[in-house]
């Protein structure tokens, strides 16, 4: 850009200075990220996907209570595995003042009733994850951990790891935590699409791995399922979310596809095919 002197005042001169026009400001959409949610997101409807990823709407409504105790119990082992991470030395013990001082900040903020026995069941919960270190935690690599492809690598695609362990040299392990009665056995965890990108993403920032766990642990148990995934099932989880990044980043109407998934939308109020 370049800017004229201001040598002398234009009612002055002998000529009119007419005022240069201001230049169109080229406004450019935010960069759009592709996740295991945006993914299930608009497989279940483009309208729902619109309002949580391009219009950015805040949730019309709360999500629901368990959904809520399980952030908090997240919240928790979170404290709990990043002093680890931070002091490896210590036993994991240590970490169990700092857990549970972590499981009262977010039940607040996450407006969770207090008055029932919810909040000393999660305090059990996470005690006793802790206290028996259910997951014999060796050499932890992150906690809440994000992951994104490169520049360059096609489309931006991202996830969150609960927890990342290395078993040995060549051996790295995904944790999830599910704070659910649910439980999925080996042949599940070896086709779920989360952790299957997950293990995707690590492959890339970790070249030297050759092999990748995956593994579900429940508090509510304590118990675990675990399994050693496979090329296919990486190759197939990121062919997923790429083929739907396509298909969503070309979509210019979003049309809304109401199915049984509406009853769970947290946009629903706003959305009349929903209702």
């Amino acid at each position: 850009m370049t800017t004229r002197p201001l040598t002398s005042d234009p009612a002055h001169l002998d000529v009119e200075v007419a005022p240069s026009a201001p230049r169109p400001v080229a406004v450019r959409p935010p960069v759009r990220w592709h996740s295991v949610s945006s993914t299930h997101e608009y497989e279940r409807c483009p309208r729902r996907y619109r309002y949580a990823y391009v219009d950015r709407l805040p949730q019309d409504r709360h999500v629901p209570i368990a959904w809520r105790v399980g952030s908090a119990v997240h919240a928790a082992l979170e404290a709990a595995y990043r002093k680890k991470q931070d002091d490896p030395q210590q036993p994991l013990m240590s970490g169990l003042p700092g857990a549970l001082s972590a499981l009262r900040h977010p039940w607040d903020e996450l407006e969770l009733p207090s008055g029932d026995d919810r909040y000393q069941q999660a305090g059990r919960q996470v005690e006793r994850t802790i206290r028996e270190d259910v997951l014999d935690v060796g050499e932890v690599i992150g906690v809440e951990l994000p992951l994104r492809t490169s520049p360059g690598a096609g489309h931006r695609i991202a996830g969150f790891l609960d927890l990342l362990l290395r078993r040995d040299a060549t051996t790295l392990e995904i944790v999830d935590h599910k704070v659910t009665s649910r439980r999925a056995s080996s042949a599940d965890i070896a086709t779920d699409f989360q952790l299957n990108l997950y293990a995707d993403l690590v492959r890339a920032s970790w070249p030297e791995v050759t092999t990748i766990r995956a593994t579900l642990h429940y508090p509510t148990g304590p118990d675990q399922v675990s399994t050693t995934l496979t090329d296919e099932g990486m190759m197939a989880a990121r062919s997923r979310v790429e083929r739907t990044a396509m298909e969503a980043e070309a979509d210019t109407s979003f049309v809304p596809r109401p199915t049984a998934h509406c009853s769970d939308c947290p946009w629903r109020p706003r959305c009349p095919a929903g209702q």
